[in-house]
């Protein structure tokens, strides 16, 4: 199902650059002011300045297609000269545990998602969707890439993988988050002939980057050349990152909920109304390290929700009873998710934060961070956290593959995808591999 193809990706020179660990940086969605500073004072040619480039309204977009040509004509990046997948890899820890992840940057053929080739898995904001049209059309690069992963069960992929894996790496650099990246350019035709062909009946989840995704896909008539037809040119593939749904390396965090604003909120209140679907409790885990571990040992059992409240010296601890009806939240692969019970049993029906709230992001926020939380809740920034467990990858992708979408914020893959590795040119005709 999926039309996945090489291509040649435009690259940093390492004799003009020097390390290339000082040149990468995350996605432009997570980098803060202090973040961007530090990546702007690495190296003068730090791709943040392409991914999140300086300026004020449209100058900002025309800043980061002049420093694109110009450093392309610098020599500073250069297209390679051969098609290729790019084995990606990266090494990480979190929580004392060490991680490697490994997947493979591929032209991927565009296709809406009512097709079903490329599904998606959350819901998006049209704001983040107009920066990175903006971005594209000006630059005509795809500077950063789309996360995306497929079912590999019988491992014919991985195996492909972990041989390109046992050559010496064109790029080997850690960056300062303490994450190693490695990348191979794959040319080998029985590699790239390979993963085609095992791709080509498969479908395609969407991990990260769905602005990325379907800025592109809108996108896509607009970039075409005049002289191309539809479906043959590089704007109609888009830059993925493909792993392995199976690999051991794939580290999903949870997306704590804040809720703050909210007229006439009582937490008393809320707990009584909580009652009749949750046993609730008051536990002692003040840490995050303490609550963190409760919600892992008593999650296996059931859906488990921990919530603090400003003032309050306990943790309250909601567990869902086995006799509540959540047949309105869905099928049985999406009405068991935490996150589908804690938006479809409290924050909507019970706070009345309804799907427009949160699209606009009103009332509630989101953090990766049990120590954030417990700070804004402390500082009274924050009306209450509900701290949770994270989506599982398998549950995740049973959800999609039903053709259900997950409210927003449902994953936070760890750690996210070096940007300027490598980037994807989207004029001229569509990437083939040579013969």
């Amino acid at each position: 199902m999926a039309d996945i193809s090489p291509f040649a990706g435009l690259r940093y020179a390492p004799e003009r650059v020097g390390d290339l660990a000082t040149v990468l940086c995350p996605p432009y969605d997570v980098i803060g002011e202090e973040e961007r500073r530090a990546l702007e004072a690495r190296h003068p040619d730090n791709v943040v300045r392409l991914e999140l480039p300086r300026g004020a309204d449209d100058a900002r977009y025309t800043t980061a297609a002049r420093l694109l040509g110009s450093w392309t004509a610098e020599g500073i990046l250069r297209p390679d000269a051969r098609e290729a997948f790019y084995l990606y890899e990266q090494q990480f820890s979190y929580g004392g545990q060490s991680y490697t992840r490994r997947g493979f940057f591929a032209a991927v053929r565009l296709e809406p998602f009512e097709r079903r080739v490329v599904l998606p898995h959350e819901k998006t904001l049209s704001a983040p969707k107009e920066d990175r049209r903006r971005l594209l059309l000006a630059t005509r690069t795809q500077i950063s890439p789309v996360f995306g992963l497929y079912r590999d069960g019988a491992g014919a992929a991985r195996a492909i993988i972990d041989e390109a894996a046992e050559a010496a790496p064109a790029v080997d650099a850690a960056t300062a988050d303490g994450v190693r990246h490695r990348l191979w350019p794959m040319t080998s035709t029985v590699a790239l002939d390979g993963l085609r062909v095992l791709l080509a009946d498969r479908q395609i989840l969407i991990a990260d980057g769905h602005h990325r995704y379907e800025t592109m896909v809108g996108l896509a008539p607009e970039l075409r050349p005049l002289d191309i037809p539809a479906g043959s040119a590089a704007s109609d593939y888009t830059m993925m990152f493909l792993a392995r749904a199976e690999d051991p390396g794939l580290l999903v965090l949870p997306t704590h909920r804040m809720v703050s604003g909210l007229p006439d909120f009582s937490f008393d209140g809320l707990c009584a109304a909580c009652a009749p679907a949750f046993d609730v409790s008051e536990g002692d885990e003040t840490t995050p390290a303490a609550i963190e571990a409760r919600l892992v040992r008593d999650g296996g059992k059931r859906v488990v929700f921990g919530v603090r409240a400003p003032g309050r010296r306990s943790t309250t601890w909601l567990e869902l009873k086995s006799i509540v009806d959540l047949s309105a939240l869905g099928p049985p692969a999406l009405r068991t998710l935490d996150v589908t019970v804690l938006h479809g049993v409290i924050l909507g029906p019970l706070l009345q934060i309804d799907a427009e709230a949160m699209a606009k992001q009103s009332f509630l926020t989101y953090t990766h961070d049990t120590a954030e939380a417990l700070g804004r809740v402390d500082r009274g920034e924050v009306q209450a956290a509900f701290f949770m467990n994270p989506t599982k990858v398998d549950q995740v992708l049973a959800a999609c593959e039903a053709g259900f979408v997950l409210p927003q914020k449902s994953t936070y893959f760890l750690p996210k995808l070096a940007t300027g590795l490598v980037m994807y040119r989207l004029d001229g005709a569509a990437p083939r591999p040579r013969r």
